[in-house]
């Protein structure tokens, strides 16, 4: 080589050192800076929600206070405890406690369940005694609660299937949380073909019972261990109670967004949250609706009406979204959603839809964490609840609302929860008897819902791929390549040709040089022939 070409090479390379970058250059590293924040926040707000349970946890039932009032502690919520343990596999799978020490805590709990605790007919109250068992009384309730019991049972199930050695310690919880769960009489619950919510062992008329579990609610989660219970299961047509109840079946669109079952606007966001902490949505499917597509709408609409429709005096924003049933100024508000604001934001209602709209889901995060963090944020995370148009911040923790955040980030970040709950035989008999299936899906992105003001389905870079992702189907085998075209018609690849066979499969893509905010489509590509195309925007 020439002196004169090194001479040349090296002048280039000098030059190259000191060329500005330019706007799109900056740009990029400034989202990515951004981008590189947000997964901090989300696993300090992940890793600070987990604590709740673990630290705040009663010394000695190892079940979880209802609220975190120093004076409350005794206090046990049946169904805070039942997201407890869940949230406390979280803490296991993610390494900031270890298994063995998971396994341990839930022996005591396990424990303390069966030789403490008041249970009638195997069911247990709202509220105990985190000491001593008894019951405290709660809203006028003297005896057994259904839903906060299925809420715990629910917990136990899923530490069954993911606690599944050998070792001495991990058969035993098996046998104890078994033991717990076939002693659960459902059908004490069962009346005139329903299952009722409470069971007073004082009441005379009705059989003790008060409150028919009807439309759509929670207590989903009731009627599928009701129905698969191995020992006392309630009969199939008791199911009908629930389906055919007022609030079932909707059908009506709000704000572009169509309801097929629910409240009028979806209401209070837990109840696109509880039954789904374990059961997987994207697989439960019935003549009524399909139950992941439903609970996208149900988020949007809630994100759609704070943002757009909500009274201005609220002064809600695209990243103050999420009502739910929380605590308000005034007490609690056990309804919250578009018609029944009373202009207080809860960060579980947002927070918990993080698999259903992630990007929705992120700006309210990253707003609650760097504009409402003095007001909001403690050892736990984020309090329960805070109103701007009344100065006002919550001054606890509610187990319910904590937990339903913890499991729901994590569903999110691997769908830890939703794959144990294949392991669960009971649900799958319970599925069946519900006539709720696996949907048949279609080649193409059957997963995905465009945001209706957009109109395109919003993508944000997952916290743990580092990238973007979207579920697609196929319906028989093929070579399948994906690109994205933009609006000004430029394309870029994607992935070469690949072989997938037949099911679902994710299409994961890096950031590249897309700036967000950056609209087009994904073009999907099979077998040499163009076959499917996604209107997105990616952040």
């Amino acid at each position: 080589m020439s002196l004169l070409t090194n001479i040349l090479l090296l002048s280039s390379l000098i030059t190259s050192l000191f060329v500005p970058p330019t706007d799109k250059e900056k740009k990029l590293k400034e989202e990515e800076v951004r981008f590189q924040e947000d997964v901090r926040i989300f696993d300090e707000t992940h890793e600070a929600s987990f604590r709740y349970f673990w630290e705040w946890a009663h010394p000695v039932s190892g079940l979880t206070p209802r609220r975190s009032l120093e004076n409350k502690r005794f206090d046990i919520g049946i169904g805070a405890s039942g997201f407890g343990i869940q949230a406390i596999i979280v803490g296991a799978h993610r390494g900031w406690v270890s298994r063995e020490e998971v396994v341990d805590h839930l022996l005591k709990v396990t424990y303390f369940l069966d030789q403490k605790a008041v249970k009638y007919h195997g069911v247990f109250p709202h509220l105990i005694h985190g000491k001593t068992g008894q019951l405290i009384k709660f809203g006028g309730q003297d005896g057994a609660d259904i839903q906060e019991t299925s809420n715990l049972m629910m917990g136990l199930l899923v530490a069954r299937a993911y606690f599944d050695g050998d070792n001495h310690k991990e058969v035993q919880l098996r046998k104890s949380i078994t033991e717990l769960w076939e002693a659960v009489d459902y059908t004490v619950h069962e009346y005139q073909n329903g299952l009722w919510w409470n069971h007073s062992e004082t009441q005379k008329e009705n059989n003790g019972l008060k409150l028919l579990m009807k439309g759509y609610t929670e207590s989903m989660t009731s009627y599928a261990l009701a129905l698969g219970h191995p020992k006392h299961p309630i009969k199939k047509k008791s199911y009908q109670a629930y389906v055919n109840g007022k609030n079932f079946v909707n059908g009506r669109k709000y704000y572009g967004y169509t309801l097929d079952v629910g409240k009028p606007k979806g209401g209070p966001l837990y109840l696109a949250q509880t039954p789904f902490v374990t059961m997987d949505p994207r697989d439960m499917e019935d003549q009524y609706t399909f139950y992941w597509k439903r609970s996208i709408a149900h988020s949007l609409i809630n994100w759609t009406y704070c943002f757009k429709h909500a009274p201005k005096e609220y002064q809600y924003s695209k990243g103050d979204w999420g009502l739910t049933a929380s605590q308000i100024p005034t007490g609690y508000n056990n309804m919250a959603g578009p018609n029944k604001d009373k202009g207080v934001i809860a960060p579980s209602g947002a927070l918990g839809v993080f698999p259903y709209v992630p990007y929705q889901s992120f700006m309210a995060l990253r707003n609650f964490y760097e504009n409402h963090k003095e007001g909001l944020w403690d050892k736990y995370g984020f309090k329960d609840a805070y109103s701007i148009k009344d100065n006002w911040y919550s001054d606890r923790y509610l187990g319910l609302d904590q937990g339903r955040t913890v499991i729901m980030m994590e569903n999110y970040r691997s769908g830890l929860f939703w794959e144990l709950s294949k392991k669960i035989p009971e649900l799958q008999v319970a599925k069946k008897k519900m006539g709720i299936s696996s949907p048949k899906f279609k080649t193409g992105f059957p997963l995905a819902v465009k945001e209706n003001i957009s109109q395109r389905v919003q993508l944000i870079r997952h916290p743990e791929l580092k990238a973007y992702h979207v579920d697609y189907y196929l319906a028989k085998d093929a070579d399948v390549s994906f690109e994205f075209r933009h609006i000004n018609g430029d394309v870029t690849t994607l992935n070469s040709p690949k072989f997938k066979s037949e099911g679902m499969h994710q299409l994961v893509f890096e950031k590249k040089d897309f700036l967000s905010g950056t609209k087009g489509k994904l073009i999907m590509t099979i077998n040499g022939k163009t076959s499917e195309e996604l209107p997105v925007q990616l952040f």
